[in-house]
């Protein structure tokens, strides 16, 4: 179930209400945390909070508004409205016969390097809320048993206020850092917004999940307003939709848009009420600049095994600092295949994510794989504005299927690449939005 037990009246409301009151909510979402080892001895000498995003000492002292270096180059559009420049590291060439082997020089906005696949479950649920067991089963349960490259636990944010035990929070955050092993399996804690709602009748506006926030948000924001406001306050905070269209309003006002809470709100679940594709194409029309993701949400002990979805992250390496970098450049995929990949490139050297300026014609590669005998592919497809279908490669079966579309770019427009398999699972990339 994702109702909360909070949600489900307006007692429990007031008892929330009286909760956030008496906690302060949750602290400043810009100070500091101490320092815990969850990276220790993989990268900087100054080991990532569990939960803040990764990176230099001197930004551990300075606190969470001292941008992340990782993300500086990665295609973002800074606050004047520039889009940055590449990574300054260059894509895998294409074999021979791949999609798209005459590759073009990297241009504006155009984000590259070098990556792989790796796939985890970023919205599950322990006892610290409405789940099963502690957040360090969650983690040795993803690792052991689902095998898992990447498990976020993110308990409901309204009931991390509960007590006992004292600072589920906290709880959570240490258990991450035990857990956490780069290079081999990667750990963390985020939290799940759920309090907004359509008063007098409770409908909920939906839920978001908050990844690298410092603190936590106040414990009730009824208005969902008031929790853009939060997350766009929060330099270092990386949001997603939850699971749309769960719930008829569960649409955040059909995806009404906000520039400022647009930097932050970088990922979109697939996992929801229905067929999601419509409400991903409503979302990425109204303005937002979202990738998409496939959790479990998990409220029982099965993190990882309750079905095969998985959210898909191409990283440089299995870190929290490269976690945070791919989510920030909304380099992900979503796949209800637990072990299959898509990817979609421009002009063989931009990756999914990038936000192009300045081109007047591209040639979008895909690949879509999947590494078991037996798990082909029936097609690729290409989509842009309104759901259009640009094009459509077929795949035979392939377990390994690269499709090629040229377009021209005749205004802003964002491409999406999906794939379906034999077997009818689905896989759907990251955008790339391009402007002449």
């Amino acid at each position: 179930m994702r109702a909360l037990v909070l949600s489900r009246g307006p007692l429990a409301l007031a008892v929330a209400l009286f909760l956030a009151q008496a906690c302060g909510g949750g602290g400043d979402a810009s100070s500091p945390l101490p320092s815990e080892t969850g990276d220790s001895g993989a990268e900087d000498a100054t080991a990532p909070d569990a939960g803040q995003p990764p990176d230099s000492a001197l930004a551990d002292q300075q606190g969470p508004d001292v941008a992340p270096d990782a993300t500086a180059d990665a295609g973002q559009p800074d606050a004047a409205g520039d889009v940055a420049v590449d990574q300054g590291a260059s894509v895998d060439a294409p074999e021979d016969g791949e999609a798209g082997a005459d590759s073009a020089q990297p241009g504006v906005g155009c984000a590259t390097g070098q990556y792989q696949a790796y796939f985890g479950d970023l919205h599950a649920h322990t006892s610290y809320s409405d789940g099963q067991q502690t957040p360090a089963d969650a983690f040795a349960y993803a690792r052991d048993v689902a095998g898992l490259d990447i498990m976020v636990v993110t308990d409901h944010l309204e009931q991390l206020y509960w007590v006992p035990p004292v600072d589920r929070w906290g709880e959570c955050r240490s258990q991450a850092d035990a857990a956490n092993q780069p290079g081999s399996f990667l750990a963390d804690c985020g939290f799940e917004y759920g309090s907004g709602f359509i008063l007098p009748t409770f409908q909920s506006t939906g839920h978001n999940n908050v990844f690298f926030s410092p603190s936590l948000f106040p414990a009730v924001q009824t208005d969902f307003h008031d929790f853009y406001g939060s997350l766009a306050g929060c330099s270092s905070c990386i949001g997603q939709f939850n699971h749309p269209g769960d719930g008829a309003q569960q649409t955040w006002n059909d995806f009404e848009y906000r520039a400022d809470v647009d930097e932050n709100m970088n990922l979109f679940e697939f996992n929801g009420g229905g067929d999601v594709w419509p409400l991903f194409i409503q979302a990425l029309d109204a303005g937002w600049h979202v990738s998409p993701m496939m959790n479990q949400d998990n409220h029982s002990a099965d993190w990882g095994t309750a079905n095969d979805n998985r959210s898909g992250l191409f990283m440089s390496e299995l870190t929290r600092t490269a976690l945070y970098e791919a989510m920030k450049s909304r380099r992900t995929f979503m796949t209800e295949d637990k072990n299959a990949s898509i990817r979609l490139m421009a002009n063989d050297v931009c990756w999914m994510g990038s936000m192009l300026q300045g081109y007047g014609s591209l040639t979008l590669s895909v690949m879509a794989d999947d590494a078991d005998a037996g798990d082909g592919f029936d097609a690729i497809e290409l989509y842009g504005p309104g759901g259009t279908m640009l094009g459509t490669v077929a795949c035979n079966g392939q377990q390994s299927c690269a499709a090629s579309f040229p377009e021209t770019v005749s205004g802003s427009v964002w491409y999406v690449a999906r794939a379906r398999q034999s077997d009818g699972d689905l896989l759907v990339s990251a955008p790339i939005w391009a402007q002449p």
